[in-house]
C-alpha cells in the first residue's frame, strides 16, 4: 500500500510468461470517447527500446526477455474535480510502448496489425509528491508499474497521481472514498485526447487495475463507469488488487482497543480526509490529538511515514520504535469514539465509510479480485472474499477470485516483513498475465 514497500518486480513473473500481443482483436475496437478535458501534454522521457529490453531483464521481470517496446512517458495536465466539486488541475502519467520494426514483421507474419490496449493502473498508498507517478518519471527516468505494463507487455499505461499530488498538491486527497475515481476517470479522458490528437493506434480496448488504495480506486472505478459512463467507455477487464473494498468493515475491525495498530498512518489519513469531506465528521470526536491535525498538514505530501506515527506520538526511533505494530487503536483514536463506532449504527463515521463501500453491486464486466491470503493490512477475507462473495450473490457472471497464497510471494525481510507489500509483485504478474489473455483472445 505504501509507496517506500513498492514492490520490485524480482520473482514476479514465476510461472508466467507474457505473450506479445500488442495488438486488439477481442471486440471493443474504437469504443471509448475522447475527451475534452486535456489541458497539457509534456513528454518526459523516450528510451529506445533496447535499453528498456535490458531494464526488463535487470528489474527481475523476465531475464530471458528477448523483446521489448520503446518507452515514451507523457506528463499529462487534465482537467477534474476537488473534494468539494470545484475544478481543479490535476496531473498524472501516459506512458505509450512503441513497437521495433521486427516485432511489427513477426505481428505481420501472423496477419496481424499493431495497435494498443490501454490500461489506467491506480497506485497504492504514498504519503510523499515525490513518489506521485509524475515525480517518480521524472527523478528516476522511468515508472517501475510502467515498465511491466508498458515496456514488456505492450499496454499504453495510464497513471494517475490523484488529486493531492503533482500538479493538484495542496489539495485534499480523498483517501478510500468514491470520489478518488474522479481523478482517474478524468486522466483517462485526457490521455484518449493526447493518443488521439498525437495519432497513437489506440484500439479502444481499456483495462483497470491497482493495488492496495489503487485495488478500491479501481473497483470505485469500474462502478462508475458501469454505472454511469457505460456509453463512454466499455471494459474489458478489471483487476483489484488488495483493496479495502468494505470501508465499514474494515474500520470495525481495526477500531480495536486491544489490538495493535499495523499501519497507523493509513487509519489516521482516513479519519483526516473523511473529516475534511464531510460536515458531520469532526476530527476532534474521533481522535486522541486533533491539534496535531489541525496544526500540521501531515498528508501533504511532505510527511513520510515515520515522521507521521512520530508526531501523533506513536513512534519514538530513539528506540527502534517507528509505529508498526506498536500502539494500540485507542492511542491513535478516542475511547469514546471507538466504543460508538462499534455499537452505534448512526455514527457519522460509520455512515460514511458505508456509503464509499465499493463492494455490493454487480459487475458486468470481466472482474479478477486478485488478494493475498494472509495478508496483514487488508485482511483477505474481509476484502477480496467478501466482494467476491458479494458480487457472486448478486448475481455477477464474469468475476473472478485469485488468492494468492503466502508460499508464492517473496520471502519477508528488514525492509519488507509485511505480506502485503511482499504480494504486490505476484498480483501485477497476474493481472498482467490476465489482462494480455483477454487481449490476446485466450480468455473471451
Amino acid at each position: 500500500m505504501k509507496q517506500m514497500f513498492k514492490l520490485l518486480f524480482v520473482g514476479i513473473m514465476v510461472g508466467i510468461t507474457i505473450i506479445f500481443s500488442g495488438c486488439g482483436g477481442s471486440g471493443n475496437e474504437g469504443a471509448n470517447a475522447v475527451g475534452n478535458n486535456l489541458v497539457s501534454s509534456e513528454v518526459m522521457d523516450d528510451i529506445d527500446a533496447s535499453t528498456i529490453l535490458g531494464m526488463v531483464k535487470a528489474s527481475g521481470i523476465d531475464a530471458n526477455a528477448t523483446n521489448a517496446f520503446a518507452y515514451k512517458a507523457v506528463k499529462i495536465t487534465y482537467k477534474t474535480t476537488n473534494i468539494k466539486g470545484d475544478s481543479i488541475n490535476a496531473s498524472g502519467l501516459l506512458v505509450i510502448p512503441t513497437p521495433t520494426d521486427a516485432y511489427k514483421a513477426y505481428l505481420a507474419s501472423l496477419g496481424k496489425s499493431f495497435s494498443l490496449s490501454a490500461v489506467c493502473d491506480n497506485h497504492g498508498t504514498i504519503f510523499l509528491d515525490s513518489e506521485a507517478p509524475t515525480s517518480v518519471e521524472k527523478t528516476q527516468h522511468y515508472y517501475p508499474d510502467a515498465l511491466l505494463l508498458s515496456g514488456y507487455a505492450g499496454f499504453a499505461s495510464i497513471f494517475p497521481d490523484y488529486v493531492g499530488f503533482g500538479d493538484s498538491k495542496g489539495e485534499v486527497h480523498p483517501y478510500v472514498m468514491k470520489q478518488s475515481a474522479q481523478a482517474s476517470l478524468d486522466m483517462i479522458r485526457a490521455s484518449v485526447k493526447y493518443m488521439t490528437d498525437n495519432h497513437v493506434l489506440f484500439n479502444g480496448q481499456l483495462y483497470l487495475t491497482g493495488y492496495s488504495e489503487g485495488g478500491y480506486v479501481t473497483m470505485a472505478l469500474a462502478k462508475d463507469i458501469e454505472e454511469n459512463h457505460s456509453s463512454e467507455f466499455q471494459l474489458m477487464g478489471v483487476a483489484p488488487m488488495a483493496g479495502p473494498y468494505d470501508v465499514e468493515g474494515l474500520a470495525a475491525f481495526d477500531l480495536n482497543a486491544n489490538m495493535k495498530m499495523v499501519y497507523p498512518a493509513f487509519l489516521a489519513e482516513i479519519a483526516s480526509s473523511y473529516s475534511k469531506a464531510y460536515d458531520d465528521i469532526n476530527i476532534s470526536d474521533l481522535v486522541v490529538k486533533p491539534d496535531i491535525f489541525n496544526s500540521i498538514d501531515l498528508f501533504g505530501g511532505d510527511y513520510d511515514t515515520v515522521p507521521i506515527h512520530v508526531a501523533l506520538g506513536l513512534a519514538d526511533v530513539t528506540i527502534g520504535d517507528y509505529g508498526f505494530n506498536t500502539h494500540y487503536a485507542n492511542e491513535l483514536f478516542k475511547d469514546s469514539f471507538i466504543n460508538d463506532y462499534q455499537g452505534n449504527l448512526n455514527n457519522s463515521a460509520r455512515v460514511r465509510f458505508a456509503q464509499n463501500g465499493v463492494y455490493d453491486w454487480t459487475p458486468k464486466s470481466k472482474m479478477n479480485i486478485i488478494g493475498c491470503v494472509d495478508d496483514e493490512i487488508i485482511p483477505f477475507t474481509l476484502s477480496a472474499q467478501k466482494a467476491y462473495d458479494t458480487f457472486i450473490a448478486n448475481g455477477a457472471k464474469n468475476v473472478t477470485l485469485s488468492p494468492i497464497p503466502s508460499s508464492y510471494i517473496p520471502v519477508a525481510t528488514p525492509t519488507k516483513p509485511f505480506v502485503h507489500q511482499r504480494c504486490g509483485s505476484v498480483a501485477y504478474g497476474m493481472a498482467t498475465k490476465w489482462f494480455s489473455d483477454i487481449r490476446s483472445g485466450a480468455i473471451k
